[in-house]
């Protein structure tokens, strides 16, 4: 593991050379505007206040012959390194990301060990308090605000973990997630940004959860009239 203004001093070539793609990248595009965002400032606002801070941190993963369970049970102990790496920081943990690089894995696995493991993995990061990204040349995941822009679509695979943020209401609540999903996913996100949030908001937050508890009662007892 290493920071993200360390990496030239990495002796590994191919680690060396994963973690430079993902960080020219970066800065090629996370870190910039981009005209079809939807909105103004950076595709993420969050990498390059990290990157100059020294709170952005690579590790790297040899996926070369690993089966998908080891990788799951790998990716599993990522919240615990996450939460060892916040205690040694005295300042400015809320800006504490820490990127994780598949190496060597088949660009036929991209689907498996990158977008499987995501849906697999960010329900269990959420209740640790952390969001998870994945990235991948393959990914066909469209902006928050705009289907004109793929930024998920990185030069290399990996997965990019931080600490919940009040935004982060745009990537939770989808309609594309099961109902149990979204109650899990809003109740994670009060628990971690309540302190942040404004009375309002934990109210309208609350209620959705409410909503949504009441149609999954209502899917449930429809199921059962079905049967």
């Amino acid at each position: 593991m290493c920071l993200s203004t360390e990496v030239a001093r990495l002796e590994n070539p191919d680690i060396r050379a994963a973690f430079q793609s993902g960080l020219d990248w970066m800065e090629r595009f996370v870190m910039k505007p981009h005209p079809h965002l939807g909105r103004k400032g950076a595709v993420c606002p969050f990498v390059h206040p990290a990157h100059e801070g020294k709170r952005l941190y690579f590790c790297a993963i040899d996926c070369r012959e690993m089966c998908f369970e080891l990788f799951l049970e790998v990716m599993m102990a990522v919240p615990a390194l996450f939460g060892r790496i916040a205690e040694q920081l005295t300042t400015r943990r809320d800006l504490l990301s820490l990127c994780i690089f598949p190496i060597n894995l088949p660009v036929a696995n991209y689907y498996k060990f990158v977008d499987c493991a995501h849906s697999i993995l960010k329900p269990i990061y959420m209740v640790a308090g952390l969001m998870i990204g994945e990235f991948h040349p393959l990914s066909t995941a469209t902006g928050a605000h705009s289907e004109g822009i793929r930024p998920l679509r990185a030069d290399v695979p990996f997965f990019a973990a931080r600490s919940m943020a009040v935004h982060d209401k745009l990537f939770i609540d989808r309609a594309s997630g099961s109902v149990g999903q979204r109650i899990h996913e809003l109740e994670c996100y009060l628990r971690w940004t309540r302190s942040s949030l404004s009375l309002e908001d934990i109210a309208r937050c609350t209620a959705r959860i409410d909503e949504l508890k009441h149609q999954l009662i209502g899917d449930e007892d429809h199921a059962d009239a079905a049967v």
